[in-house]
């Protein structure tokens, strides 16, 4: 009867010392009397395990895997029954954290900025060997979608080699707190205002107190845009008013301030003002003035 995927109880202190070469587990086959054989597969209390590594001290050794807890009448035969180890001083490491950002779901025109972990340095400890194998321990964040604001999470450690591939190590602590900032590129611009759809006969004149609005978005889109046009619609409007206009946003830009203002608009009745201007010229035509007045009173 074999059974596969034994574990390996590692007789050792583990605070002083590390182990490497051992494999993650090995085949047992045990042998006996099949009533034996069904108890012992039964209860678990067998256990395969290396003899005191502690006792053998730093070095490369060839050991002989036990077994332990058959009861009598039952042999257990471990494969592999010798390995070839090497035992190794456990040491520390202090590392400092790198953040890395993946910023691919946040806001059109965000950037992301520095990350800050709390603690800034955290402690590896392994055997020797294997804890000069870490190149940085590295607190991976994912920046949520729509993230407007600094974001603050926090994050799984994991150290990694040279080549980014990770480290089996103890990390200490294993998770810490990020924070990533976002900063948005932002740009002030005039208004420009103008109307469409004019009655026949009628003058508009447009003014806002807002003269300038403040845009954000991509760096590259800002430097494109010099100022933001506002269109009135005027149309069936004859006498001055005021309209509540929703500013409309340039491509690239996700964002203005204010996102809405207030229009006067001044109307002028073209054809009333030339009937105004007619009439005056009239009036002033047939009124005598004071010399015509003298020379008519001469004349009589």
């Amino acid at each position: 009867n074999t059974i596969s995927n034994v574990p390996i109880y590692v007789d050792i202190n583990s605070d002083e010392y590390a182990v490497t070469g051992l494999p993650d587990s090995v085949a047992l086959r045990l042998e006996g009397s099949s009533s034996l054989l069904l108890s012992t597969t039964g209860n678990g209390t067998y256990r395969v395990k290396t003899p005191n590594l502690t006792e053998l001290g730093e070095g490369k050794h060839t050991i002989t895997l036990e077994v332990t807890g058959l009861p009598t009448g039952v042999h257990g035969i471990v494969s592999p029954e010798t390995v070839e180890i090497n035992i190794e001083k456990i040491t520390t490491k202090e590392v400092p954290v790198v953040v890395k950002a993946d910023a691919s779901s946040i806001g059109n025109g965000y950037q992301v900025g520095e990350g800050v972990a709390s603690p800034a340095t955290v402690t590896v400890k392994a055997a020797t060997s294997i804890v000069n194998q870490v190149d940085k321990v590295v607190a991976n964040v994912a920046i949520p979608e729509g993230t407007k604001t600094d974001y603050t999470t926090t994050a799984q450690l994991q150290a990694l080699d040279a080549t980014g591939k990770p480290v089996a190590v103890k990390i200490d602590p294993e998770r810490v707190q990020v924070r990533v900032s976002i900063s948005s590129s932002q740009k002030t611009v005039p208004l420009i205002l103008t109307t469409t759809g004019k009655s026949p006969g009628y003058s508009y004149l447009l003014n806002s107190t807002t003269k300038q609005v403040t845009i954000l978005g991509a760096q590259s889109s800002l430097e494109q845009i010099t100022a933001i046009p506002v269109v009135v619609d005027v149309s069936n409007i004859k006498q001055s008013t005021t309209k509540t206009i929703t500013l409309t946003l340039p491509s690239g830009v996700h964002s203005i301030s204010p996102e809405t203002i207030e229009v006067t608009i001044t109307v002028t009745n073209n054809s009333l003002t030339a009937t105004e201007a007619s009439t005056t010229q009239t009036v002033t035509t047939e009124e005598p003035t004071e010399t015509t007045k003298e020379q008519t009173t001469q004349a009589q």
